[in-house]
């Protein structure tokens, strides 16, 4: 268990769980997902779901200060043409709700614009080359880049970039920033490609970071498996039919 220096968040971790505590409110939680989880599978009367199934699971890969990321994978079948299957990463800040972090709110975007140009994997994927080197932003430098065989969802990419990230470690004054974007079309679906970036940490964000860094407050994404970091799995299964 630690408290966030600064805030009113406290962490409580154990084997198979991670609690974000704001006073006595849970303000996240792995186990606490499995409830809305479930609810997906909530059909109308009358429906088959014979032949439905789903499985979903949450690892935690880093926390610093207020902020968890962690791994999110799921699949199955609800119906329809095809099985879903997804895999991504997401970082929440604990204060702000579901949706309130964003790197490029907390991060310089012409670093985060920079650190993208600069990636080998980003350059192989460039389809407008003029449009690439004159981008100032970065949801105009994703649309310059294509899928290539690899199928890399870039087009859809900027969600990715502000919210799908984890914090690997920490070199000198940057860290290195792992980024996971999503498959292009429903014949690579279930695929994520991470792309590494080191960024410099601003100032207000370095104690937070050594902090992470030394596991006094969270740790980073390299030590996850040294602190034993949590997961879970939740799957759901169709009743099985009642004995005449």
């Amino acid at each position: 268990m630690w408290k966030v220096t600064g805030t009113d968040v406290t962490f409580v971790q154990s084997p198979k769980d991670l609690r974000g505590l704001r006073g006595d409110k849970e303000v996240f939680g792995l186990q606490s997902r499995k409830a809305e989880f479930l609810a997906d599978f909530e059909a109308e009367p009358g429906t088959d779901v014979s032949d439905w199934e789903g499985s979903q699971s949450l690892s935690i890969l880093s926390v610093v200060g207020p902020w968890v990321s962690y791994e999110q994978s799921g699949s199955g079948y609800t119906g329809g043409a095809h099985p879903y299957a997804h895999t991504g990463y997401v970082t929440q800040d604990v204060t702000k709700g579901k949706d309130g972090f964003s790197l490029l709110d907390v991060f310089a975007e012409k670093d985060v614009l920079a650190a993208l140009k600069a990636d080998g994997y980003v350059r192989k994927h460039v389809d407008d080359e003029e449009e690439f080197k004159n981008a100032t932003t970065v949801e105009s430098l994703l649309e310059s880049l294509g899928p290539g065989e690899d199928c890399v969802g870039f087009e859809y990419g900027l969600d990715s970039v502000k919210r799908a990230v984890a914090f690997h470690h920490v070199e000198g004054d940057k860290v290195a920033v792992r980024i996971a974007f999503g498959y292009a079309g429903e014949m690579c679906r279930g695929n994520k490609f991470v792309v590494g970036v080191l960024l410099p940490i601003p100032k207000a964000l370095r104690p937070a970071f050594e902090r992470a860094a030394k596991r006094e407050e969270g740790f980073l994404m390299k030590d996850a498996k040294a602190v034993k970091a949590p997961s879970v799995v939740f799957t759901w299964e169709p009743p099985k039919p009642k004995k005449p």
